[in-house]
């Protein structure tokens, strides 16, 4: 999924840096302990699949919470 994310960031322009492997752990755990997060491993504010988003470096919780 991560490659086919990457792409349609590309189309769109969009920087498709990543952060480092720590800093990801890092956001997928905080979003674990959110409830905002569904079963499906989606946020329910913004729809993203959390694991995918948190890899990117300009991407944001809509909560602020990283």
């Amino acid at each position: 999924m991560s490659l086919l994310i990457d792409i349609v960031k590309n189309v769109k322009g969009k920087s498709t840096d990543k952060v480092s492997v720590d800093l990801h752990s890092t956001r997928v755990s905080i979003c674990n302990k959110c409830p905002k997060l569904l079963m499906t491993g989606n946020c329910s504010v913004c729809g993203c699949f959390v694991k995918d988003k948190a890899k990117y470096k300009n991407e944001k919780c809509p909560l602020k919470k990283w």
